[in-house]
C-alpha cells in the first residue's frame, strides 16, 4: 500500500476487522486512514479501540450498524426470512426468543425515535454520528425509502446527555446475541 501511495495509483487505505495489534502493525508501516469494523448498538466491542484511533487519527467505518436491519424496529417474532436467500433467517438477534429478550431495546428506540421525530433506525445511526466525528456507519438497503431514511438520521441530533442516557441504557438492558458476535463476559457467552 505504501508504494502504491508513493506511485500515486491510491491516496488513502484502510483495514477491515482489525484489533489494536494488527492496526498498531499496519499503521507502522503505512499509515492507515480506516478501519472497518462491525459496530452497532448491540455489538459495540470495538468501542475499545476508540482511544487508539484518535490516537493514531484513523477513522472508524461501521459496517452492520442497525445490527442486519434488527435496530429498524421494522420485525418482530412473526418476521419471517427465506433460508435461501437471506442470511438473516439464521442469525441470532431474529429468534421468536430474541425478540422477547431484545423487548426492551425495540421499545427504549421507538420512544426515544418517538420523541424525535424520527424512526429507530435513525436514532441507531444518530447515536453513533454522535459518538465520534470520526465515526462513518454504512446501513446497507435494498430499498430506495430506507436510503432516504438513512441519510436523515444525519439531520437527528443528539445531545451528549443524550448519548450518555443511551449508553447507560446499552450497558444495563437485556439483549440477544448478534450475528457476527456476542459480548464474551468471565470466557464465557
Amino acid at each position: 500500500m505504501a508504494e502504491l501511495i508513493q506511485e500515486g495509483k491510491i491516496t488513502h487505505w484502510g483495514i477491515s476487522e482489525a484489533d489494536e495489534e494488527s492496526l498498531r502493525r499496519a499503521n507502522a508501516v503505512c499509515p492507515v486512514t480506516a478501519v472497518q469494523n462491525r459496530y452497532s448498538m448491540m455489538y459495540r466491542d470495538y468501542e475499545r479501540l476508540f482511544p487508539v484511533l484518535e490516537e493514531l487519527h484513523i477513522g472508524f467505518v461501521a459496517f452492520s450498524p442497525l445490527a442486519n436491519g434488527f435496530l429498524t424496529a421494522k420485525y418482530n417474532k412473526d418476521s419471517k426470512f427465506d433460508t435461501k436467500t437471506d442470511y438473516r433467517s439464521s442469525m441470532p438477534q431474529f429468534t421468536a426468543e430474541a425478540f422477547a429478550k431484545n423487548e426492551e431495546l425495540v421499545q427504549y428506540l421507538m420512544k426515544i425515535a418517538d420523541s424525535k421525530d424520527a424512526t429507530p433506525a435513525q436514532i441507531s445511526l444518530a447515536w453513533m454520528l454522535a459518538k465520534k466525528p470520526w465515526i462513518v456507519p454504512i446501513p446497507g438497503t435494498r430499498k430506495y425509502g430506507r436510503l432516504i431514511e438513512n441519510g436523515q438520521a444525519a439531520d437527528v441530533e443528539l445531545t451528549k446527555e443524550e448519548v450518555e442516557s443511551i449508553d447507560h441504557m446499552l450497558d444495563t438492558v437485556p439483549m440477544s446475541e448478534v450475528f457476527g458476535g456476542s459480548k464474551v463476559k468471565n470466557g464465557e457467552k
